[in-house]
């Protein structure tokens, strides 16, 4: 397979978007926590390896050499959005138009963060407040040109299962990069009826049976869609609508 390596001075060249640093490592341990570190608005982290990948609840991300993105970068808003739970959404359905603008279909997103395609995980959003300033860190996996990999749990697939070839990561970003960026300063001003309704085209778990669990047990029901803090609304088999939020686990189809 042909392998195109990521590129700091290609990104910088061909982004529109003024992003303060894009920098790629060969290796790190974490692309978060190296943007957490450096306390710099817009900087963004690449790496071709991460060693201590992680997602939610602090489970590992498998992060094979050269092959996906790992992405993290920082963002300072002027003032704190209060619907800020929507973040973590408005970063999946970015990356999903994204994904569509490249030719993918019949994905989208399974609350609250992960990208899949035919129930198959193809990335994830992890967003963290830095502990050293009020700046958010946006982490973006996405499985691009992996087609081996014994160490997944779960059924997962990549941008090359799906499309059939082999896909320059560096394209693929510039148009990710740039929708990012403008997503961002969107993102305290977005009108909440328009944003429920983008959400509705790419919440793949809508009407749909769901199982998850909340403080050990485990919960079903019939998902219906987000309130306006991006918690999960959930008609429980008991009968009772539920919001939920991202402390629960473990969401499946059932």
């Amino acid at each position: 397979m042909m392998s195109y390596p990521l590129d700091a001075d290609y990104l910088r060249r061909h982004c529109r978007n003024p992003w303060s640093d894009i920098v790629v490592f060969d290796s790190i341990d974490s692309t978060s926590n190296w943007v957490k570190a450096q306390a710099r608005n817009k900087l963004v982290c690449l790496a071709e390896r991460q060693t201590a990948g992680r997602g939610r609840h602090g489970h590992q991300w498998q992060s094979p050499v050269a092959e996906n993105i790992y992405l993290s970068y920082s963002w300072q808003f002027d003032q704190t959005p209060s619907h800020l739970g929507l973040l973590s959404l408005w970063v999946g359905m970015t990356l999903s138009d994204v994904l569509e603008k490249q030719g993918l279909q019949q994905h989208g997103i399974k609350w609250p963060n992960d990208i899949y395609w035919q129930h198959k995980k193809m990335g994830g959003i992890l967003i963290e407040v830095s502990n050293l300033s009020s700046q958010l860190v946006v982490g973006v996996g996405l499985n691009v040109n992996m087609q081996n990999e014994t160490g997944i749990d779960q059924p997962w697939t990549s941008v090359f299962e799906v499309v059939q070839h082999t896909v320059n990561r560096n394209e693929l970003l510039v148009p990710l990069l740039d929708a990012l960026h403008v997503a961002m300063i969107k993102f305290p001003y977005i009108d909440h009826s328009e944003f429920m309704r983008h959400w509705k085209r790419w919440d793949l778990i809508f009407g749909h049976q769901v199982s998850f669990v909340e403080d050990g047990r485990t919960l079903v029901g019939e998902a219906r869609g987000v309130n306006d803090s991006g918690h999960l609304n959930v008609m429980l088999d008991s009968g009772e609508l539920r919001a939920f939020g991202t402390s629960i686990s473990r969401v499946r189809w059932v």
